[in-house]
């Protein structure tokens, strides 16, 4: 960074942000460690910063991630063994840099998309596109777009980690352990410790006031465990029963708030009215005095925690299921369905020959049947307080407030497509809204091993036009199984 030599380039005034490595979840002697990564040219005198152990993969991988955003490392390389990586997960503020040309400062620069931090300028179109690949590498970001003056997209360079496709099965890599002696603990954040130890005792007390709350009402409730608690409606973990369950409550600032706490209401309604539904989540109880909340069947495993591990035949499973449920939610006018991966557990059929979905299986089969929750309350209480949380899963009439009855086949699709790509909708776009809006998405058989017939299925499904799209989940995924050459008994409407 700041090579001078570089012909053509002017070095800014203002001092970029520090320059941090990816971290690292890995397993060892039994547990998960989360760390900065380690490469064998490293200087172990350096040293490598340890921000937590874990009992689980599931835990390091969250609290990986909340490290990842928090102290803006650009990304997290997950190990399935000390020689092959598993997964990779980039920070939202690494996804794309672009080298283009300010009409204001009257040369090329090299910006982050999400901040417009300008890291480089240079008076020559050479030196710019030196200094982009550059700030790429030193910075980690995933990928570099290149733009001509007029502002076209002229080219794009990925980051060495996807040009190398490190996650492909059957990549190796010449690695040992890392010595537990070049390991150091990580220092605080960079934000002030006066501030932080603020907020960890507001969240604390947050928290205080959700357990009395429930405490008083629900007497079974002995524990609460914070999954989410970020935002409008808080999401908790407690033993219920002799079983796993969920909480969702409203957050403690708007308890007070009429209007909140009605769509909050309206909203578990409308989910117990498909609660008999087999692959929809059943509510133990709710209440509305004094807090809002409802408790219900937690699945034992997320959704993204299996993907990797499914056939096609299985994925058809989980899909056929959630069409199902899609479907029931449409003919009952419930549109706004909130569904994502987030929303959706996976428990194992046992082999009694149920099938939630209606696919065709032995009585030896067993396989996994999908839960889902919520069936958008989150995004319900979210509009109601102003707050539009964009999500890659949105369908273009819902980034308007608006919702149609071919809106929860979008949503379905959408999840297709992420559980047979391996990839969220609009991946490769920053500003994905605008692509969401125009339909830009890169067909799943360009990112998957799948017919071109997929592509064309989910497409259907994920089409702009609502009166395009298949009429009902169920329809979509018998043609999406069609495709795929799976065979699926007719889904009960």
């Amino acid at each position: 960074m700041g090579d001078d030599t570089t012909s053509g380039v002017r070095i800014g005034a203002v001092d970029p942000p520090p320059c941090k490595r990816p971290l690292e979840a890995i397993e060892r002697d039994g547990e998960w460690i989360v760390r900065e990564y380690y490469r064998r040219t490293d200087d172990p005198d350096d040293g490598v910063f340890t921000f937590g152990t874990y009992d689980s993969r599931i835990d390091a991988m969250r609290d990986g991630q909340r490290v990842l955003k928090r102290r803006r490392h650009p990304c997290l390389l997950r190990w399935d063994t000390e020689r092959s990586v598993g997964g990779l997960y980039w920070n939202p503020a690494f996804e794309t840099l672009a080298v283009e040309y300010s009409d204001l400062l009257r040369s090329w620069v090299v910006t982050a998309k999400d901040d417009h931090f300008v890291f480089q300028a240079s008076d020559s179109t050479e030196g710019a596109y030196q200094l982009g690949k550059l700030v790429l590498e030193q910075y980690d970001f995933r990928t570099v777009e290149f733009y001509t003056r007029e502002g076209e997209l002229e080219t794009e360079r990925d980051h060495r980690f996807l040009r190398h496709d490190i996650t492909k099965s059957g990549v190796r890599f010449k690695r040992g352990q890392v010595p537990a002696s070049v390991e150091r603990p990580a220092p605080p954040p960079e934000e002030a410790l006066r501030t932080e130890s603020e907020s960890v005792d507001e969240e604390g007390q947050k928290a205080s006031e959700v357990m009395n709350t429930l405490a008083s009402v629900i007497p079974d409730i002995t524990k609460l465990e914070a999954l989410d608690v970020d935002g409008p409606v808080y999401r908790y973990r407690t033993p219920w029963d002799e079983t796993r369950a969920h909480v969702l409550i409203l957050n403690p600032d708007h308890q007070d708030h009429r209007t909140l706490k009605h769509v909050f209401g309206d909203a578990v309604e409308s989910w117990r009215t498909l609660a008999e539904h087999e692959t929809v989540a059943t509510i133990h109880e709710t209440g509305g005095e004094p807090a809002t909340w409802v408790v219900f069947e937690a699945s034992a495993t997320p959704i993204a925690d299996l993907r990797e591990n499914t056939s096609t035949r299985e994925r058809i499973r989980l899909l056929t299921g959630l069409g199902s449920a899609v479907t029931a939610a449409q003919q009952r006018g419930i549109y706004r369905t909130d569904l994502e991966p987030d929303r959706i557990g996976v428990d194992t059929a046992d082999a009694s020959g149920v099938d939630p979905g209606g696919l065709r299986r032995d009585q030896s089969d067993s396989g996994p049947s999908p839960s889902v929750s919520g069936l958008g309350l989150h995004r319900r209480v979210s509009e109601a307080v102003d707050r539009y949380d964009a999500s890659r899963y949105m369908a273009p009439e819902q980034l308007r407030q608006e919702a149609t009855p071919t809106t929860p086949v979008y949503r379905l699709g959408a999840v297709a497509y992420w559980l047979l790509t391996g990839t969220e909708p609009y991946h490769t776009r920053q500003d994905f809204t605008t692509a969401i809006r125009e339909g830009d998405l890169t067909p799943p058989h360009e990112l998957a091993q799948l017919p071109a017939a997929v592509s064309d299925c989910v497409g259907k499904a994920m089409h702009s036009d609502p009166n395009a799209r298949h009429r009902t989940g169920t329809a979509f995924v018998q043609a999406l199984a069609r495709a795929l050459g799976v065979n699926v008994s007719p889904a009960r409407e």
